[in-house]
């Protein structure tokens, strides 16, 4: 009866030390050392609704994550006004837009090469729709933006023209991976076509990298024609957790490439 009451007692004991234990953490993806806690940290920073949609898939959200951090880097790399380009960054493998038979605004147009099956699928589906894309600019060097800007300038005033007109290395129609359609005006936003990409250019991974209401976040005014290639991991990402914004999914991808997860 003495060893019994012994072991019943160290029982007791070793049972209320295993329940004082809080549970450890599991981590949510096996590409990363993120735990939920660790991720809420990670995300305290974001608008709500980006970090309500995390936290409801993380382990989702994680697996895209991984699938975007694959991709070149030009896809999902910053560029706006406080992050910009170099010079000489020239994308490789710049190809001719009009080779491929479509509509363009002038025949010098360039993409780069990956760009292509992307955009060819989703001019392929425009027609389906009835509707014709016109390809109005595309990749534009440091020097030809610097052109550029200071006609906005000149024209506009730099306050004008600093809303609307990227400085060099600061555009990205530098990365090659950028379009513009149509009529390059407001008006476009109310065009079939403009209608159709709002709605289905994320479906070929194109992004509007100024949608209309975000000039503070994005630092530039609505540019309904403008489309940004991001991939189709990255406008689903865009799409299903960073409230449809590019800017918040690029802005993310900065501050997880300089974590420690």
């Amino acid at each position: 009866m003495k060893y019994l009451t012994a072991a019943l007692l160290l029982f007791i004991i070793m049972a209320g030390s295993c329940e004082e234990k809080e549970p450890t953490e599991t981590v949510l993806h096996p590409d990363f050392s993120l735990t939920l806690s660790a991720l809420s940290d990670l995300i305290e920073d974001q608008p709500v609704p980006v970090k309500n949609a995390i936290l409801a898939r993380p382990e989702y959200f994680l697996e895209l994550i991984s699938e975007a951090l694959k991709l070149p880097d030009y896809t999902l790399v910053l560029v706006d006004k406080k992050h910009g380009l170099l010079p000489g960054d020239k994308p490789e493998h710049l190809v001719s837009i009009f080779d491929y038979g479509l509509k363009v605004s002038r025949r010098d147009l360039q993409v780069r090469a990956s760009v292509v099956p992307d955009l060819l699928a989703m001019n392929e589906a425009a027609r389906q729709a009835g509707l014709e894309l016109v390809h109005s600019s595309a990749y534009r060097s440091y020097e030809y933006q610097a052109e550029v800007y200071q006609r906005n300038v000149e024209t506009l005033g730099k306050e004008q023209a600093d809303r609307e007109s990227a400085q060099p290395g600061k555009s990205q129609h530098q990365l090659g991976s950028v379009i513009d359609f149509g009529s390059i005006t407001d008006a476009f936003a109310d065009t079939p076509e403009g209608m159709w990409l709002a709605e289905h250019a994320w479906e070929f991974g194109f992004s509007l990298s100024y949608p209309d209401g975000y000039e503070d976040v994005t630092g530039y005014r609505y540019e309904p024609w403008h489309f940004r290639y991001i991939s189709r991991v990255g406008t689903r990402l865009e799409r299903d957790f960073f409230n449809g914004i590019q800017q918040y999914l690029l802005e993310f991808m900065v501050l997880y490439r300089t974590s420690n997860y």
